[in-house]
């Protein structure tokens, strides 16, 4: 049996043999191939090499992880620099960061390194080595999900520009001392790996002294010396970067700079009119700093989770819009994400983890009143219960000994005085509970049989079908009940307390629950420490050490909270960047898989739920535009406005200055109706339009499969008739724009730009049954009609349901006839097909210029699936007509059908529906306070 360290070895060079002799799959399968393998291995590795049958199992392995990993998606302009390449030298920066940090230290799959590999790569790839040959600076956007493992893609990104040829690196890190100086060492540390061929030199940059001199940097072209800062957003930090960078103008020639933009969407966007030509202090200098035309090279490189600012505020030559490309990172398989906590977006693969948790409406009640001084109410039911689990979960899993920090974070406000509130009202609960410990106790063991029973391996694995990680289950309760009594039974000023410092300055840990208060004015309160800091490697304990994190926005960004188990959250705000940001309860979960619990009130619940809509469509619409060979300054961003009446604002209104009524490019938009209007005399209606329509379609139709009937070359006039007469909800924006695109197509729908005919489906499920007496049928077929369940509701909206989502994205390929379809798909091993590979596919088939039509019944009796989170019975007065329309995704002057441009809002002015006390956008270079 071969160890899973020497498999390491043997695949590493597998790869390097891949990449230095530029073999492809089929070239490597060879006889001679594995001859040089075996001196490879025996070369530069000093183990012995597989069986030739081994060998190719280990090929066809990785073989399999790299299809995996390609769905790397690029709007870009065409690539500057086809020289980069990743470096085949074993102790290049890219390998040894490769090998001894992703691999070893962190323990990444090879798939996941894979991954992370080839959207790299991509990046690298754009990036340019000459101002003078790309005309100005490079500049480019990176976006990834909410804790996803951006950092290490821009670690990545510079150990291979390193290693070909770029020489200064400088991260802009956010607007926390702290989180900076963590960037920094993190950064740092995976870098400067021993015996690597580059000489990584990191400067603090705290102070403009903290830099070396410049004329001192060896910056030659044959140097291997690399120089790393990491800056801090601040007008003086970055005003003193600017004199050190100008400092000597013949070194600064010879500068070739990778400039990353970590969390660009703060404080670098400029939020001054910009119709006067003005801006804010830190993104003038940043625009000055990359607009310089004297380095030798400028490579301005953002990352973010949240883009809306980034592509929705500025688009000059001198701005920081994306102009050169757009990349999308793909998370690994471990990440659990919006799709896993709030629901796909395709109905046939609805399962969710069951962790969210509900805070009700006189809990929300109470919480306002005692965190504003108002009350000295107890905590709510709902309040104790997150603490509760978290207290649960720390027992669960010391029993199961798991030794890292574990935490609970409470996220009310943003104001720094309710801090302090909450914090006295936590730590006199976590007291009371030890008045009478029976009865605690007693109570904790009904949560806990509650809790366990609702998520389960089984549950979480049919969510994360591809998760790779052993899962440990929970422990019986007696083992829990032990380590509660221990815990219980600690002295007073260890069971509850700060962080101690102790007199070399470092900070000791106990085994009770470390209370953080973590805000722009914490500080240290006599000997005990305030603000979160976990323990490093050294200071780590046998029992790991358990901490409540209370804050606000210093909790929003950049900050991981490690061992993440309870989130009480309960923030009134309504931007959407501001809301994914909080979201500190994304992430990788290893070790703990079965223990997060997020606590929500049911408006942040609704528009986390929309988020994670309006955030997909935005990355599909993206791809598609990729897939269509289009750059950043061709596909103007089209950013999803809320599609029902949960009220949420893309950014703040100075951060999308651009963002107004404008030129719309209608292709590859494919809107579905989610909202639907219960009253009887709609839903009739929409029946009665909807079958007269398909039987007006004639006998001309395709039914080579079971579950649906299509026509094709529908006179666009007919569909344009039909959608005037269907009746939906005016507060569903997901197809407010229709109205514009039917007014477009009836004003250019002339011989000389003729749209092109639709093709209409009729789609249910089960099979095409000759129709008896049953009343709605189509051309003397019936289908059974689809099960769609609705959405847990808050009533904001009466006679109004949603269903969350129509349409499973293969359903956009049902015009294509079976038998090719499956020829087409065959090549790709997976459930759900993303929005790209299905514009390849329509491509490839023959049909990516006709728009689309896609009609559904809707079963009036629809069940929700068991185990169902979030989702009721449908029990409506009648089966409902969803829609589903797709718009030719083409581009190019020489298409006869390509939609030009039409206007749309992009902001719907809708009245803010949280009430009065509705948080407004607030600035990101103040304190919280």
């Amino acid at each position: 049996m071969v160890s899973n360290d020497m498999n390491s070895e043997r695949i590493e060079a597998i790869e390097l043999l891949k990449s230095s002799r530029k073999l492809s799959w089929e070239q490597l399968m060879t006889e001679e191939s594995y001859e040089q393998y075996a001196s490879l291995l025996k070369i530069l590795r000093q183990v012995s090499a597989p069986s030739f049958k081994e060998y190719i199992k280990l090929i066809d392995q990785l073989k399999k992880d790299e299809e995996g990993s390609r769905a790397v998606s690029l709007v870009s302009s065409p690539q500057v620099d086809n020289t980069t390449e990743i470096s085949t030298n074993p102790h290049s920066s890219w390998n040894m960061y490769r090998k001894q940090s992703l691999k070893e230290a962190q323990h990444w799959s090879q798939k996941s390194i894979m991954n992370l590999e080839q959207s790299t790569k991509a990046v690298l790839k754009r990036l340019s080595l000459d101002m003078q040959a790309t005309k100005g600076p490079v500049k480019g956007l990176v976006v990834g999900n909410v804790q996803s493992g951006k950092t290490a893609n821009m670690t990545g990104l510079m150990a291979m520009a390193a290693d070909n040829g770029f020489n200064v690196f400088i991260v802009l890190s956010g607007m926390i001392e702290s989180l900076r100086e963590q960037n920094l060492e993190r950064i740092r540390r995976d870098l400067s790996q021993d015996g690597a061929d580059n000489h990584w030199h990191s400067f603090n940059s705290a102070e403009i002294e903290d830099l070396p001199a410049v004329q001192n940097l060896n910056l030659k072209s044959s140097s291997h010396e690399r120089y790393l800062t990491v800056v801090l957003k601040n007008k003086s930090r970055l005003e003193k970067l600017k004199k050190w960078l100008n400092y000597d103008p013949n070194q600064k020639r010879k500068m070739k700079v990778l400039l990353i933009d970590d969390e660009a969407d703060q404080a670098s966007i400029n939020t001054q009119n910009i119709e006067k030509d003005k801006a804010t202090a830190i993104n003038r200098i940043i625009k000055d700093i990359v607009n310089d035309p004297d380095f030798g090279a400028m490579n301005y490189v953002a990352y973010t989770a949240t883009p809306f600012a980034n592509v929705l505020n500025e688009a000059t030559t001198e701005s920081l819009y994306p102009k050169d490309f757009i990349t999308i990172l793909q998370s690994a398989d471990e990440y659990i994400g919006a799709d896993q906590i709030f629901g796909k977006n395709d109905p046939d693969y609805q399962d969710r983890l069951d962790i969210v948790r509900s805070i009700s409406k006189e809990a929300v009640e109470t919480i306002r009143k005692v965190q504003t001084g108002k009350s000295d109410d107890p905590l709510p039911v709902d309040f104790k219960k997150a603490i509760n689990w978290f207290l649960l979960a720390v027992a669960a899993m010391r029993a199961n000994g798991y030794s890292k920090p574990i935490s609970m974070m409470i996220h009310t406000d943003f104001k720094v005085d309710s801090h302090k509130i909450v914090d006295e009202k936590v730590q006199g609960y976590l007291r009371d509970l030890r008045k009478n410990l029976e009865v605690t106790l007693a109570t904790l063991k009904k949560q806990y049989q509650i809790e366990t029973e609702k998520l389960q391996i089984q549950d979480f694995k049919k969510v994360l079908p591809d998760y790779t990680k052993p899962i440990d289950d929970y422990p019986a309760w007696q083992a829990v009940e032990e380590e509660l009594r221990l815990l219980f039974g600690l002295p007073n000023d260890e069971y509850v307390g700060r962080i101690a410092e102790r007199d070399d300055g470092k900070y000791r840990y106990g085994n009770g629950i470390h209370i953080c208060v973590d805000n722009s004015r914490s500080t240290s309160d006599e000997d005990h420490q305030i603000r979160l800091r976990y323990p490093s490697k050294n200071d780590e304990k046998d029992k790991a050490p358990a901490f409540i994190v209370i804050g606000g926005n210093t909790l929003s960004r950049g900050l991981t909270i490690q061992g993440l188990v309870s989130t009480f959250f309960l923030r009134n705000t309504n931007q959407a960047d501001t809301l994914m940001q909080m979201a500190r309860w994304f992430g990788y979960r290893m070790g703990y898989e079965l223990y997060p619990r997020i606590w929500l009130d049911s408006a942040a619940n609704s528009r986390y739920q929309y988020l994670r809509e309006m955030n997909d469509e935005m990355l599909d619409q993206w791809k598609i535009f990729a897939a269509n060979g289009m750059t950043p300054l061709q596909s103007a961003p089209r950013v999803k406005t809320s599609p029902s009446y949960v009220n949420v604002k893309i950014t703040s209104n100075n951060k999308m200055q651009s963002a107004k009524p404008a030129e719309f490019n209608f292709a590859g938009y494919s809107p579905q109706i989610i909202l639907y209007d219960t009253r009887k005399e709609t839903i009739e209606h929409n029946l009665r339009s909807t079958q007269q329509f398909l039987n007006g379609l004639g006998a001309d139709y395709y039914r080579g499969t079971d579950d649906r009937m299509v026509w094709r070359g529908v006179d666009t006039e007919r569909i344009l008739a039909f959608l005037k007469d269907y009746r939906s909800v005016k507060e569903d924006h997901q197809v407010s724009s229709i109205p514009n695109i039917m007014e477009w197509i009836s004003q250019n729908n002339t011989a000389k730009h003729k749209f092109a005919d639709w093709n209409v489906i009729y789609a249910g499920k089960g099979k095409l049954q000759k129709a008896t007496n049953e009343s709605w049928q189509v051309d003397g077929w019936s289908l059974q009609p689809v099960n769609r369940a609705k959405m847990l509701s808050d009533n904001r909206l009466s006679d109004t349901i949603s269903i969350g989502v129509l349409r499973s994205p293969s359903h956009l390929l049902y015009d294509i006839n079976v038998e090719q379809l499956q020829k087409l798909t065959s090549e790709y091993n997976k459930k759900v097909l993303s929005a790209d590979e299905i514009v390849e596919i329509r491509k490839k088939a023959g049909v990516l210029d006709a728009p689309q039509l896609i009609v559904y019944r809707i079963d009036k009796n629809s069940k929700k699936q068991q185990r169902s989170v979030g989702r009721e019975d449908l029990n409506v007065a009648g089966d409902l007509i969803g829609l589903s329309i797709m718009f030719p995704a083409v581009q190019g002057s020489q298409n006869r059908n390509r939609v030009e441009y039409v206007s749309v809002n992009l902001v719907p002015g809708l009245p803010s529906e949280a009430g009065p006390n509705v948080e407004e956008e607030f600035s990101e270079e103040t304190d919280e306070d």
